[in-house]
């Protein structure tokens, strides 16, 4: 199964050279939107949440309701992967995979947004001026979960709940770790949820096997970022035989535990 989307692109290519081509530009779009999301906080990247062009290879993104973190903060099993990198994918990308052009594509593109962060904070900037109907319901959620967050942050104020999106985005922009604003997110969530440690410490991982868990929270140039999004993501891709967001089911399993008496 992990060689479908391969199989796919040879059948889209009438040669060797243009199978490359096609690859290639799919790699670069994919790079793209991985690094974009990720930024944005766009989740629920599912297959029909992707459409491929079947000329030129090129991949975009579509329906954008669970963006700025909400798929991690509010779906009942949160999503703890940064972006889609399936079998399927890295199999299509060898036999470089991921280390190729994959990650070159992630590391100028995020110096390119830090270099000029301005650009996209003044558009996000709208939100908290002209908050959606869905902000307003996502911070009525936020509010009725609870927790310590309520402590640093102004809820009397009216524009609390954009402010703080916008904020997340400056920190990736920053130079923030991608594990440390992912366990940041859950706890604006499920603090007061069962398996909410056991998240983090998926999310965090160990000193020891991990290289996200010895990187420190803020300060890490492009390419530690990048790196460590992408320990994220390929730790997430030994779980997927299909390209099926499995990443739910394996997380339920761990939540389903802490609620089993020993």
């Amino acid at each position: 199964m992990r060689k479908i989307r391969r199989r796919a692109f040879i059948k889209m290519s009438a040669t060797p050279e243009a199978f490359l081509a096609l690859r290639s530009h799919f790699v670069r779009s994919h790079a793209l939107l991985c690094i974009s999301h990720w930024i944005l906080g766009i989740g629920d990247r599912h297959l029909s949440n992707f459409m491929v062009n079947m000329e030129t290879g090129g991949m975009i993104g579509i329906d954008f309701g669970h963006a700025f973190g909400t798929a991690t903060q509010f779906l009942p099993v949160p999503e703890l992967m940064p972006f889609r990198l399936t079998r399927q994918i890295i199999n299509l990308m060898l036999p470089l995979k991921e280390t190729g052009l994959f990650d070159s594509v992630m590391v100028h593109a995020l110096r390119a947004y830090r270099a000029n962060p301005d650009l996209l904070i003044s558009t996000m900037d709208v939100f908290v001026k002209e908050p959606s109907l869905d902000w307003k319901i996502f911070e009525a959620k936020q509010l009725k979960k609870g927790g310590d967050w309520v402590k640093g942050i102004n809820i009397s104020s009216e524009d609390w709940y954009p402010a703080q999106k916008v904020n997340c985005a400056k920190r990736k922009l920053a130079g923030a770790n991608p594990a440390a604003i992912m366990c940041e997110e859950l706890g604006l969530g499920h603090a007061k949820c069962n398996a909410y440690k056991k998240f983090c410490d998926v999310a965090k991982g160990d000193k020891t096997n991990n290289v996200r868990a010895r990187e420190p929270d803020d300060g890490l140039s492009e390419e530690k970022q990048t790196n460590t999004e992408k320990r994220l993501g390929i730790f997430w891709e030994f779980f997927f035989s299909f390209d099926i967001p499995l990443t739910r089911i394996v997380i339920y399993t761990v939540s389903h535990k802490q609620k089993t008496p020993e």
